[in-house]
């Protein structure tokens, strides 16, 4: 008879062990519960509120009309404006799709052109180099570090960056020649001006580009960008290269020109020459945004076409 006592005694004693842990699960559910039910309910009327005050902005109504709602902050991202909310919502705003003439197009890339220009001459701690500059690390010398904001003048010459395997945070380029990227890089940022010609080839991926090349842009092999290239002359997108969503390719001048995507190259967005032709080979693929991508400087009603949470 002990021996049954002795054997059912751990095992009742673990069953109130179970209880007691079941029960004390069970009386602190309610309570956490209560805290997730809050916390996603603030995070919903946040973005409730951030919403509204884009809305209402997009209505023409001026901030601090409605008191509840936030300031809507602003700010030119390439060819297409950013509004901020609260500093945790991002929406990424472009124009109405309609019909434009080659001379509002010319306009409209000029007023693109010369934002990148002074974006990058006006940022802080340009550097300015001259006479041909060749960088196969950027721990140089030179001051110049993948670790920060980067932003280069180089006069009366040309540009080349052969970097292998590094990651760039933002790296702006102003350059009185042409510009040659390749390697195996990765940018968040990448801005470059160029009175010459601009090419981007190799194991090349930026989260955010302007490109600016007055004579040619050219991007191809396994380069992967999304953003802005623009050209007076041609652009050439070719051999696998991707432009991701969003992106704008626009080459407009004052002579013929071309924009071409070729050898299985891949552009979601915008790609137009008004002035021109586009070439596109059987293998290339475009997956038109026209409805959503139009730039800022196009004079019709905005729309959101992007939104998270930062």
């Amino acid at each position: 008879m002990r021996s049954k006592c002795g054997n059912v005694l751990p095992l009742v004693l673990g069953l109130l062990l179970v209880l007691s842990i079941l029960v004390t699960a069970m009386l602190k559910m309610p309570g956490a519960l209560r805290r997730n039910v809050s916390l996603v309910a603030k995070e919903t009327q946040e973005m409730y509120f951030a919403e509204s005050a884009v809305l209402a902005k997009l209505n023409g109504f001026p901030d601090g009309y409605f008191a509840e709602l936030p300031i809507v902050e602003s700010r030119i991202l390439g060819p297409w404006t950013e509004w901020r909310v609260l500093d945790k919502f991002q929406f990424v705003l472009g124009s109405e799709y309609g019909r434009f003439s080659t001379s509002e197009w010319a306009r409209c890339a000029v007023v693109l052109e010369q934002n990148l220009h002074e974006r990058i001459l006006h940022s802080d701690g340009l550097k300015n180099l001259s006479g041909n500059r060749r960088f196969f690390k950027l721990d140089s010398s030179d001051g110049l570090s993948a670790e920060r904001a980067m932003a280069i003048n180089v006069s009366a010459g040309d540009l080349t960056l052969d970097l292998g395997d590094f990651s760039v945070r933002s790296f702006m380029a102003n350059v009185e020649g042409d510009v040659k990227i390749r390697g195996n890089v990765h940018f968040d940022t990448l801005r470059i001006y160029a009175t010459g010609s601009v090419s981007v080839q190799g194991n090349v991926t930026a989260d955010f580009a302007e490109i600016f090349g007055l004579a040619s842009v050219t991007v191809s092999g396994n380069v992967s960008l999304a953003g802005a290239l623009l050209s007076k002359q041609n652009i050439e997108i070719s051999d696998r290269a991707q432009m991701k969503f969003p992106s704008v390719a626009l080459a407009v001048g004052y002579r013929e020109n071309r924009l071409s995507l070729l050898e299985k190259s891949v552009f979601e967005g915008l790609a137009i020459a008004p002035s021109g032709t586009v070439e596109r080979d059987s293998s290339a693929k475009l997956l038109d945004s026209t409805q959503v991508l139009l730039p800022f400087c196009m004079e019709t009603r905005n729309l959101v076409f992007s939104r998270r949470r930062l």
